[in-house]
């Protein structure tokens, strides 16, 4: 078993699915693509000057595809519409970008508000919304956060971009990615999928990191009316931060809140990160269909074991061979298991200022 195959065949074709001309994986000189959380992932051929590609149509951004294809099982890998067609004596380049690239070019065409749900929901009908409006052959699947935040949102028709409201979605915990032309909002799931050990990853592996970048240990959090300060000893330090939680408004919740934020803020952690572009052991104990983003998989290295998120996915065909890299984060507040240790918003570790509540800006 290996994670991606290296048979990776591609095919240039129209939107709706009429094939132009096809590459074998030895009439290519590079192939690499991308699954990205929250972004737009991005596909790149490079086709020597061997080929004849003088029999090539012209190839017209966003009315010509890019599909990779598994020769093995024709599993469809990646698909999404050209964007940038590079020829020069090299030969023929072209860069893609899966259909999340239509976020900047289609205006909001709804006007709706959302009362107390998870940002998954308006994301599905913004989404919807941008393939009808662009005639997409697309259904996205959208699954609620169970640990997310409920919020209120609202958008108004033609006033704003998509990918300027689901920017907005974004800042109020949403993920999304789009993977073989399905766009996945919302968690892929809690438990985690499998289990990967040092073994499993090459060159330096998994790093063990202490970081006190985001340590606070005096907090003052302001709800709606009311604010609370709480405060824990780090070696005699004063590291303070600022936390609006418009949320809130009783005064107990709001103390609770500020307790929960400086004990998670307040020490350092010791924690496991795989960082951009490691990459996986060709024999590791997983299949490309299930490095999706946002799905979990529990690491133990260096005698810790911790359940972390994965975030990108890059896969690279060349000279024969494939390769997989991965990048994964720590999930913080959780065990092995998915549960959670704390109940104060994750989030606050990352960005010590933080804005929950009503509409957030555009990140």
């Amino acid at each position: 078993m290996t994670v991606v195959t290296d048979q990776q065949f591609v095919s240039i074709h129209t939107a709706d699915g009429v094939t132009m001309y096809q590459f074998a994986p030895e009439q290519y000189t590079d192939l690499s693509w991308t699954r990205r959380q929250r972004d737009a992932s991005q596909c790149d051929i490079t086709i020597p000057p061997t080929v004849d590609l003088d029999r090539l149509p012209t190839i017209y951004p966003w009315v010509h595809w890019l599909s990779v294809w598994d020769g093995v099982t024709d599993r469809l890998l990646w698909t999404g519409p050209a964007m940038k067609p590079t020829k020069n004596r090299a030969g023929l380049r072209i860069n893609a970008k899966d259909h999340a690239a239509y976020h900047q070019k289609t205006r909001v065409a709804i006007t709706k508000r959302w009362d107390a749900a998870d940002p998954s929901k308006p994301a599905g009908e913004l989404w919807q919304s941008m393939i009808a409006a662009q005639g997409l052959n697309s259904r996205p699947i959208v699954r609620v956060d169970p640990e997310g935040d409920r919020f209120d949102y609202q958008v108004i028709a033609d006033e704003q971009m998509t990918d300027q409201a689901l920017g907005d979605l974004v800042q109020l915990g949403l993920r999304w990615s789009v993977v073989a032309g399905v766009p996945i909002i919302g968690p892929v799931g809690l438990d985690a999928v499998a289990s990967l050990s040092e073994d499993d990853f090459l060159g330096d592996g998994v790093d063990l990191v202490t970081d006190g970048s985001a340590i606070v240990n005096d907090v003052l959090v302001r709800g709606q009316g009311n604010e609370a300060r709480a405060r824990t000893n780090y070696f005699g330090q004063n590291l303070q931060s600022i936390a609006n939680l418009d949320h809130l408004s009783d005064v107990s919740n709001v103390a609770k809140a500020a307790k929960q934020f400086v004990r998670n803020t307040g020490t350092v952690r010791t924690r496991l990160d795989v960082p951009g572009g490691t990459e996986l052991h060709p024999d590791a104990p997983v299949d490309i269909d299930d490095l999706m983003t946002s799905a979990r998989f529990v690491i133990e290295a260096q005698g810790i074991k911790e359940l972390m998120e994965l975030t990108d996915v890059s896969v690279s065909r060349a000279q024969g061979r494939a390769s997989v890299s991965v990048t994964m984060k720590a999930l913080p507040d959780r065990d092995t298991e998915g549960h959670l240790i704390e109940l104060a918003d994750v989030e606050s570790k990352k960005q010590p200022v933080m804005t929950l509540g009503g509409q957030a800006g555009r990140g």
